[in-house]
Formats: C-alpha cells, sequence, structure tokens
C-alpha cells in the first residue's frame, strides 16, 4: 500500500493537487488550522508533505514542527528559496475550477537547477522548466505581471463599461479577441492610441479616467511602450518642422523679407577699396 502525501493549507493550490491526486488515484492526507488536529498527528504516516501555505507562513510552519525536517518538503512557491524544502511552482494560473487530468498534467513545474521532479513526485510527469535561485525574484515578478495585472484591468473595464450597457459576455469576447490576436502575433497585437502614437488621444483617455490610480496606470503603460514615446516624439518634432514652415511663407513673415529686401537695395555698397564705416 502506498504511503500518503501530506498536503498543508485548504486553499485553491491545496484544492488543486488533491484534484490532481484524485485523478491519479494517489492516497493524501490534509491538514489545516481549523480541523482541530495536530500536523504531527496528520502527517505521522506521510513520507513528503506539500507546505501549500502563504509565503510567509511557510517558513514559520516548518520551525514550529520540527517532526517535518524528516520529511520531504515541497512548497509551490515561485519566489522563495527555502532550505530543507523544495520549490516546485506550477507555471499557470490555477483556474476556480478543477481541471481535467490531461489538463493537469500539461502544466509546467518550476524547480531550480539539479532538482528532479521524478525524485519530488514520482506519478507526475509533467513538463520542467529551470530557474535558477538568484533569479526566482524576478522570475515571479514577470508572473505576476502577466497574469494578474491584465485581470485587474480587465475587472476595471468590465464594472465601468456596463454603465454603457455592454453586457459581461460582449466585454470578456472584447477582451478574449485582445488574448487572440496576442496568441497569433505578440509583437503586433497592440491596438489603439498607444500604439499609433496618438498622444493627443492618450491624453484624452488620461483625462476622462480622473484622478485615480487607473489614470496613473494608463499614463505609465504609454511612458513604457518605447514606440509611443519614439512616435510621439517623431510627430511633435514634424510638427515643429511644419509650423516653422507654416510661418516662414506667413503674410507677416512675406512682408518682412520685403522690407529687409528694400533696405539692402537702398543701401549703396561701398567704393573698391574703400572699407565700410561699421562704427
Amino acid at each position: 500500500m502506498r504511503r500518503p502525501y501530506g498536503i498543508a493549507g485548504a486553499g485553491r493550490a491545496s484544492a488543486h493537487l488533491q484534484a490532481y491526486f484524485r485523478l491519479l488515484k494517489i492516497p493524501y492526507k490534509v491538514w489545516d488550522r481549523r480541523s482541530g488536529l495536530s500536523p504531527g498527528e496528520v502527517f505521522a504516516s506521510c513520507p513528503a508533505v506539500f507546505l501549500l501555505l502563504s509565503d510567509a507562513a511557510i517558513q514559520p510552519f516548518i520551525a514550529a514542527n520540527p517532526f517535518l525536517r524528516a520529511k520531504r518538503l515541497i512548497h509551490f512557491s515561485g519566489s522563495l528559496s527555502l532550505k530543507g524544502a523544495y520549490a516546485m511552482h506550477p507555471f499557470r494560473p490555477l483556474s476556480p475550477r478543477e481541471l481535467t487530468l490531461a489538463e493537469y498534467q500539461a502544466i509546467p513545474f518550476v524547480l531550480e537547477p539539479g532538482v528532479s521532479l521524478k525524485k519530488l513526485v514520482p506519478e507526475f510527469s509533467n513538463p520542467i522548466l529551470r530557474v535558477s535561485r538568484e533569479q526566482k525574484q524576478l522570475y515571479h515578478a514577470l508572473c505576476a505581471l502577466g497574469a494578474n495585472m491584465p485581470v485587474m484591468l480587465w475587472q476595471k473595464a468590465l464594472s465601468g463599461l456596463a454603465q454603457f450597457g455592454v453586457t459581461r459576455e460582449e466585454a470578456v469576447r472584447y477582451f478574449q479577441a485582445s488574448l487572440d490576436n496576442f496568441a497569433s502575433s505578440p509583437d503586433s497585437a497592440l491596438t489603439g492610441p498607444i500604439a499609433r502614437g496618438d498622444e493627443a488621444t492618450v491624453n484624452s483617455d488620461i483625462s476622462a479616467l480622473g484622478d485615480g490610480p487607473y489614470a496613473k496606470i494608463y499614463s505609465a503603460f504609454a511612458k513604457a511602450y518605447t514606440p509611443f514615446q519614439k512616435r510621439s516624439h517623431d510627430r511633435n518634432a514634424k510638427r515643429a518642422l511644419e509650423h516653422r514652415s507654416l510661418a516662414r511663407y506667413s503674410p507677416a513673415a512675406r512682408r518682412k523679407r520685403q522690407v529687409r529686401r528694400r533696405f539692402c537695395l537702398s543701401v549703396p555698397a561701398p567704393a573698391p577699396g574703400v572699407a565700410k564705416d561699421i562704427s
């Protein structure tokens, strides 16, 4: 009989791991602080324990339960490197729904170099990505930026567009089209005023958003997009050149040139060999 895995925690990550284990018919035991049992009672027969707690709680939990040091400890944090515990970060935003076995098996796990998935969880055959200990914080920051920031913007847009009669389904189709464009061609998926360097419209959009944080986010995005800054600079330079050209041929400019020309013609040239008096 296979010995069970232990799972500390009852959040979304725990729910997904439990679902994956059930699909693979892997035995497991779950502890959380509301169970009324001690971790030692629950995990006594578990050779490996998944610590699916908040990042800040993992190290104190290990320190508070010294018996865990004799077990194989695994956590799902993408940014932490802890002595005595292996990091195994699932490279996928965790869905509110349970996945199929094929979906679970397709999730890459991010491990530090030299760590073997087969030694951590022999029953798993998931793809592997490698991130060094020194690069983990940057890796995790990029994951959070790419997976969570767009969701926050979609939530804001969804609630705001509702006042114009846009349904949730219509808004989601709009957002999905943007994601489809990105999946098809990441480098050319951006549309709208930032993409075309339309500084006037960008400023109008920012003004319409008012003084809240989303106006600042919009402004920061425009500043972060280097092609927008270049196009805006090029456009402003072109406008300045056009302005100077128009000014050069304006009626006032023509009159000034005519006055200068008449003045130059009315002043006699100095005689040969005679120095011009400039006093």
